[in-house]
């Protein structure tokens, strides 16, 4: 049960997504080949099924509630997967050659799988997982409805992925939201093969490419820990997929559609959907109409459905937080002042974006440089990023050599060139590029595909052993950052091991959630992560600065009048470098447990 559950609750929300993806194939583009269709139906089911389950758990948000928009799309997908069940012709069709990215692949896939059966593990300060990627649904599915976390501003970022790991943690048990690693991983190649073989690569650069980009750590890096990254990319590369060769304006709408999914996942798709515009109206279906009125036209009604799938996420914040983009940047913030987020508090949290987001560097100098950095400097980014493998940097530029690029290719270099422009004048974080690695991985190999046609014998060679490099290294990093997930996930015991080593006061979550008469906590320290208790809280101060509470500028101003807010315990914790907050001897509290700088106090009641 604990292997079936995350596994029967994954299957059900993609073949939920594969019913409502399949609503918009009659007016998908006819020339869509199957492996295409086979990424951009559940895709498109995906970005409705997490907009539906967002108006819905407006209103409500419980296990029972979502049966209804899930179970009518499974119905819809048993349909949906009869009409695409028989595999695309010829892309299993393996020589021997071929059997070594397809051997690579399948190892990934395997470490993917494996991983996915860990449970989310770490800190506030070690991972965005249980920070806010988790912790939003499973306290909105905890109340009952969605609202904002509002001691952790981050859970207000749009979040058309991420709600859906709410019915995943309901039915999947803990791990049902990291074995969705495994549908991202799948979706990403079939989007990338498409895309590959529409620009005109063969089959076998195909299957270099798969291998490739699934050996790309920093790729690898955005899809799993609850990392929405690769997905958010593959809703852009969906909608590029369909605008460039979009004829009808109901094709349009559907590429609207995608970019308004990228919009309702990551603020960076209010960037990158204007720019993918703008690429088709230079590439556009039919040349003659490059700039023209009659493609403008279509393209205000992709833009309006984009905005229209988007919007219900920005209206929320608009009207519960104040400003439409939360946290907001501080030019926004004059205009539109944030609530729950103190100046000086967004000041501090805008420096840390500014910091994070400079890493490598903003000048002319380094944008030459970029490709250089990104494959060997990787540490320039805070915390490190993961590479991205020697096969971009070394075969990027024979793209050139590997014959004329069909129209389509044009437009999608150009989007993968102006995306990653804009990446590097704002928020340079490695994870935002993942958009731009994908895109010139194909176009990679499709150089080294050249260089094996026309150089010589030491220079195929040569171009092997960097292939090979590349690839191994891939597969090493990855290895080794998911031993311990893989390891967890397939032992208990060592799963046992791993809560106590790596979950901050394991003991005192664990006693609070099993212990029936705790109702409402009060956590002290702001850097608690909250995500791994399971009863309702209230904290005082966020990790960012947050006052979720008007008027409550401390944790000290709640433990005068305790029972006003029906606290039934208080956390408090000693950190290496602090100390316990409750003060010694408080009349109304009770110490009730105390292991490892932890202490929980019972609220005594009134005489």
């Amino acid at each position: 049960m604990r292997f079936l559950a995350p596994l029967l609750a994954n299957l059900f929300l993609i073949l939920s997504a594969f019913g409502f993806g399949g609503i918009l194939l009659p007016i998908l583009p006819q020339e869509l080949s199957r492996i295409d269709r086979l990424a951009i139906l559940p895709l498109a089911g995906l970005g409705m099924q997490g907009l539906l389950l967002f108006l819905l758990g407006l209103v409500r948000f419980t296990p029972i509630s979502m049966l209804f928009v899930l179970i009518p799309g499974a119905i819809l997908g048993f349909w949906s997967l009869r009409r695409e069940f028989a595999p695309p012709r010829g892309i299993f069709e393996l020589k021997m050659p071929l059997a070594i990215p397809f051997t690579v692949v399948g190892i990934v896939l395997v470490i993917t799988i494996l991983g996915g059966f860990s449970e989310p593990y770490g800190d506030l300060r070690s991972t965005d997982s249980v920070a806010y990627h988790y912790l939003g649904p499973k306290v909105w599915l905890r109340n009952g409805v969605i609202r904002p976390v509002l001691d952790e501003s981050q859970t207000a970022f749009p979040a058309t992925v991420e709600i859906q790991y709410a019915p995943l943690m309901a039915y999947g048990s803990p791990s049902g939201p990291e074995f969705f690693s495994v549908l991202v991983f799948a979706l990403m190649l079939l989007s990338i093969a498409g895309l590959a073989a529409r620009c005109g690569l063969d089959l076998g650069n195909v299957w270099w490419l798969m291998a490739v980009v699934s050996t790309m750590p920093a790729v690898y890096r955005g899809l799993y820990g609850g990392m929405i990254d690769v997905i958010y990319s593959c809703f852009l590369l969906a909608a590029a997929r369909i605008a460039f060769d979009a004829k009808l304006r109901g094709e349009f709408v559907v590429a609207g559609l995608f970019c308004g999914f990228a919009m309702g996942s990551k603020y960076t798709g209010l960037m990158a959907a204007p720019l993918l515009c703008a690429c088709v109206l230079l590439f556009p279906p039919d040349s003659t109409k490059r700039f023209s009125r009659s493609l403008l036209t279509p393209l205000v009604f992709a833009g309006a459905a984009a905005v229209v799938v988007a919007a219900p996420w920005y209206i929320r914040n608009w009207v519960e937080l104040g400003c439409p983009i939360y946290p907001p940047p501080m030019i926004l913030e004059k205009m539109l002042p944030a609530r729950y987020f103190p100046p000086q508090a967004l000041q501090g949290y805008t420096d840390l974006m500014l910091r994070v987001g400079r890493a490598m560097g903003k000048d002319p100098l380094h944008l030459l440089l970029l490709p250089f950095n990104l494959t060997f400097h990787t540490a320039n980014f805070e915390g490190g990023a993961g590479g991205i493998g020697l096969v971009p940097l070394a075969f990027a530029p024979f793209c050139f050599r590997a014959g004329a690029w069909n129209r389509f290719a044009k437009g999608l270099a150009l989007f993968g060139i102006l995306t990653t422009l804009a990446w590097f004048c704002t928020m340079q974080e490695s994870r935002y590029l993942i958009l731009g690695y994908l895109i010139v991985a194909i176009f990679a190999t499709a150089g080294w595909g050249s260089v094996a046609r026309n150089a010589s014998r030491f220079a195929r060679m040569l171009a092997a052993l960097t292939v090979a490099i590349s690839i191994l290294y891939g597969l090493f990093m990855i290895l080794t950052a998911r031993a311990d997930d893989i390891h967890s996930g397939v032992s208990a015991s060592f799963a046992e091991r791993r809560r106590h080593a790596e979950i901050p006061f394991v003991e005192s979550f664990r006693y609070l959630n099993e212990d029936p008469g705790v109702g409402k906590v009060l956590i002290l320290d702001p850097l608690v992560p909250s995500f791994y208790l399971d009863k309702n809280y209230i904290k005082p101060l966020g990790r960012r600065g947050e006052e979720p509470i008007p008027g409550i500028h401390s944790p000290h101003e709640l433990l005068s009048d305790l029972k006003k807010w029906k606290i039934t315990n208080v956390l408090d914790v000693q950190w290496k470098e602090g100390n316990f907050q409750v003060p010694e001897n408080q009349k109304d509290l009770k110490l009730v447990f105390e292991e490892n700088g932890q202490r929980i106090y019972r609220i005594l009641p009134t005489d």
